[in-house]
């Protein structure tokens, strides 16, 4: 375990590599891994919190609006937040270090996370990047009755989710790697530790 860390949390929007970077952090510090997305599949069965519950997922960013997607996500992520908060608190508690992966993890909710066992981690993406990894993700969005506007309105809402994060981890003075289309994934390993182990 990492001296004195026993959460690691990695938030970005989808497409960033968060999960990849979770998983080979998790497996270099034999931490658990967990994903905000398995908390609100979880969180599901029992109320009914996902916008995307009663859609297939492709005609579900075919039919709505751009301002829709974001007003229904940022309202999913409100709503998961509690659940969110109380595992970091339960894991802060116990001995079991986990990270904690996800794009429901904003800058501005962490604030109200006062423990010095708990590290951030942010992936700010250049806008290419998102496009060219959504574009390579064929089997996503094959089979949409409009590819080409699943394609625009997801990537308009990772857009707008990825400067949120940007805008907040600036104005915080929190860490984060900038992801560019160079950023090799050893290299943002790399980076990772380097902000976890700075003193």
């Amino acid at each position: 375990m990492l001296k004195n860390i026993k959460v690691i949390l990695i938030g970005s929007s989808p497409m960033s590599g968060k999960t990849t970077l979770a998983i080979k952090l998790a497996a270099k510090y034999e931490y658990g891994c967990i994903s905000t997305d398995d908390i609100g599949e979880i969180i599901g069965t029992v109320s009914e919190v996902n916008p995307m519950k009663d859609f297939d997922y492709r005609e579900y960013y075919v039919s709505k609006s751009i301002e829709d997607l974001i007003n229904d996500i940022s309202l999913y992520h409100q709503k998961l937040w509690p659940s969110i908060k109380h595992l970091i608190e339960i894991h802060c508690a116990w001995s079991t270090p986990i990270i904690i992966e996800g794009w429901a993890l904003y800058p501005e909710l962490l604030e109200s996370i006062e423990n010095d066992s708990v590290r951030t981690i942010w992936l700010v993406s250049d806008e290419d990047v998102l496009e060219q990894r959504l574009i390579n993700h064929k089997d996503f969005y094959r089979g949409s009755t409009d590819e080409k506007k699943m394609i625009t309105n997801y990537l308009h809402r990772s857009i707008w989710h990825n400067e949120t994060i940007s805008k907040q981890a600036n104005e915080l003075n929190h860490d984060f790697i900038r992801v560019t289309k160079d950023l090799a994934e050893d290299s943002k390993l790399e980076k990772a530790i380097e902000i976890l182990t700075k003193e």
